[in-house]
Parts: C-alpha cells; sequence; structure tokens
C-alpha cells in the first residue's frame, strides 16, 4: 500500500470521526449505557480506538510497540478530552506519513508485538490501525442505535467520497 492509498484511508476515518461526533448531541450520551451493544457505552468504544493509536503510533514511528493502555475513570468523557487525544495521536502519525517515502512505507523492520520479534513494514501497520478504527465503526453504529441515534449517521466510505445526496 502506497502512501496515497493511506493517506485516502487516514482521511476517510476522519471524516467518519466528524460524523460520529456530530451525531452525539450531548457528552452525557457518551457515557450512557447502551445495553446489548457489546459495549457499556460510547466512551469506552470511542477510547478503545483512540488508545489504539496510542499502542500503534510508538510501533510505526519507532518500531516499539507499547502495551495498550486503559483509560482512566475520568478520561474520555467529554468531546473536549476526546477531540484532544485524538488530535495529538493522529497529528504524530500524520505528520510521520508524510515524511516516508513509499519505499520507506514498504521496508520491512522487526517490531516487538507482545513480546516477540515480527517483520512488518510501515504501510502495514498504518494500514492495521486504521483498519482497527474501522472494524469498531460497526460497534458505533450499533451503540447508536441502542441510544436511539442510529438512522442519520451513515459512517460507510461511500458516503466520504460525497458523490451523493444527503
Amino acid at each position: 500500500m502506497n502512501r496515497a492509498a493511506l493517506r485516502d484511508l487516514f482521511d476517510y476515518t476522519g471524516w467518519a470521526w466528524e460524523q460520529i461526533r456530530e451525531a452525539v448531541p450531548r457528552d452525557e450520551m457518551l457515557v450512557a449505557a447502551a445495553p446489548g451493544s457489546g459495549w457499556p457505552n460510547l466512551r469506552n468504544c470511542l477510547a478503545h480506538i483512540i488508545l489504539a493509536y496510542d499502542r500503534w503510533v510508538p510501533a510505526i514511528v519507532d518500531l516499539a510497540a507499547e502495551p495498550l493502555p486503559e483509560p482512566a475513570g475520568r478520561d474520555f468523557r467529554i468531546w473536549g478530552q476526546i477531540d484532544a487525544q485524538r488530535a495529538r495521536t493522529r497529528a504524530g502519525l500524520e505528520a510521520a506519513l508524510d515524511r516516508w517515502s513509499d519505499d520507506e512505507l514498504q521496508q520491512l523492520h522487526e517490531v516487538d508485538i507482545d513480546g516477540a520479534p515480527v517483520q512488518y513494514s510501515r504501510a502495514e501497520l498504518i494500514l492495521h490501525l486504521l483498519l482497527h478504527e474501522r472494524g469498531h465503526h460497526g460497534d458505533v453504529t450499533t451503540l447508536f442505535w441502542q441510544l436511539g441515534l442510529g438512522e442519520e449517521t451513515m459512517l460507510e466510505y461511500r458516503f466520504h467520497l460525497g458523490r451523493h445526496e444527503r
């Protein structure tokens, strides 16, 4: 995967995040119980997405994976906290992505993943992280339905392309 394709997926996940943020009318909805969703609330799902960046960006940039952090009890309870953390983690990845050539993105490196050395390219790790986020869009959609926010928000890639009437 080259930088242009990774950039497109990076931009798409940014667009999808904006759709998610716009769909949640109040901070209280972040911590509202969502039985049957697989997550206790929207906050936990969004925190998981964001904290994955905290784990994988060091693996991509510095080639050293960190354990997946857990959110503190007061973290990720308002959009201001959530957006600030997401912006911080994605900014580091975006800056690195913009400076690497396609050849540098494809070069294999040994990365310590949970104590085992594994060969990955930076492109593969970036793709993994962005697809991880994309995978949780389904969880967010389920949470939206459980919270009564479901019908209006579309996170599909085709809507990102903007070739439709909304």
